[in-house]
């Protein structure tokens, strides 16, 4: 299995940078543009009324963040072997993860700490979700712990849809583990369900821990374990495919196959598992399809660029919309119609926010990453000379 994986994924002794995935980063940008339009649509009170046909589409944004689950995951993979040379090959991980996400993330606590300062709460509403900020919510966010603790403003988070990097965070803790353990499709696919047991178990014992256990199992680590697990599978089942001569056939029949597998998830029709985690199983036919057949409609320059900015875009675009609510209101007073209205909310909005999260991307975002970067490299004591790159077979 070692062998066959070498055949797509080819170590090599240099220090030229690793080659760029432009499928991984479309598909960070196609998440994030989809978690923008169910946001514009159902954050704004009374959410916009859409017809039926079209509203699948855009309440569905929310899966969003189950693509960027599965992307994560795989990404994390394929650079770990570029770091094997570590000493310290835990202290250098987590030194990387922290300082991807948390500088901006620590930026996002002090916009919506403003509101605790009634001066500027009087001309901006930097808490409009209402979250109860006090020491022990500020203490769970400032520490990642708030994916595990009851309550609002803990597990979602004070920072508007930030529940997403608590889940992260905590899957951080248990990715080094199960990435040593999981070095063929079949591992992979073996975690996974051992995933799916573990989440079913917490589904039928959440009850006795919290008094909330529908809120809590909706943001819990557990809940979305299952579709982490499936990015293992997909990474592993790409080298599986990728040398086949029939690689770009079956890549598009995967890609055929997401419409269907959406379909069915949203009419709760899937086999063996709740439809949530089949998610995961769709979002890898995804992105192993787009890795062995990328469409252009989908990895072009711009998702590859707004998926670079992605993680700004998610962090931003909240407080972007709550600030757009009395714009958007005109436009829907306007009557131009139900689609035309969103639409039109949709571009306005992406229009602010893709430029601020371009600036926070480069201003914040890229330099703090890549200061991470060196430091978890020193710390870790990485030795330059043998520094493994991991490059994608052509």
């Amino acid at each position: 299995m070692d062998q066959m994986m070498t055949q797509t994924l080819t170590p090599e002794l240099t220090r030229t940078p690793p080659e760029r995935f432009p499928y991984l980063s479309a598909l960070r940008g196609l998440a994030a543009l989809w978690v923008i339009a169910v946001h514009v649509a159902h954050m704004p009170q009374p959410r916009m009324e859409l017809p039926a046909w079209f509203e699948i589409y855009v309440a569905n944004g929310v899966w969003g963040v189950q693509l960027f689950f599965v992307v994560s995951t795989f990404s994390l993979c394929l650079m770990q072997p570029s770091h094997a040379g570590e000493r310290r090959p835990l202290l250098g991980f987590a030194l990387r993860r922290f300082f991807r996400i948390a500088p901006l993330f620590y930026l996002l606590i002090g916009v919506t700490l403003l509101s605790l300062v009634q001066p500027v709460t009087n001309i901006f509403n930097f808490n409009p979700a209402g979250f109860f900020i006090n020491a022990r919510t500020i203490l769970s966010n400032v520490t990642f712990a708030f994916n595990l603790v009851p309550g609002y403003g803990h597990q979602t988070s004070l920072v508007l849809a930030g529940w997403t990097i608590g889940t992260e965070m905590m899957f951080y803790l248990v990715f080094p583990f199960v990435y040593a353990h999981t070095k063929s499709i079949w591992l992979a696919t073996t975690a996974m369900l051992i995933s799916l047991v573990v989440a079913k178990v917490f589904s039928m014992t959440v009850a006795l821990f919290t008094a909330d256990p529908a809120s809590y199992q909706t943001y819990s680590i557990f809940h979305h374990l299952p579709v982490f697990m499936c990015g293992f599978v997909a990474f592993w089942a790409l080298p599986l495919l990728k040398g086949r001569p029939n690689s770009k056939q079956i890549g598009a029949a995967l890609l055929a196959s997401v419409p269907v597998q959406f379909y069915a998830v949203a009419g709760g029709s899937v086999p063996f598992v709740e439809p949530y985690h089949w998610l995961g199983f769709m979002f890898a036919c995804l992105l192993v399809g787009l890795a062995l057949c990328p469409i252009r409609i989908l990895v072009n320059k711009t998702t590859v660029w707004i998926g670079d900015i992605s993680y700004s875009v998610y962090l931003v675009h909240s407080l972007i919309i709550v600030a757009l609510f009395p714009i958007y209101k005109q436009i829907q007073a306007s009557g131009g119609g139900r689609i035309a209205g969103f639409v039109s909310c949709y571009v306005l909005t992406l229009a602010c926010v893709l430029p601020v999260a371009a600036m926070t991307y480069r201003l914040l975002e890229k330099p703090s990453n890549n200061w991470g970067k060196k430091l978890a490299s020193r710390l870790a004591e990485r030795n330059e000379r043998h520094r493994i790159v991991v490059r994608e077979a052509t």
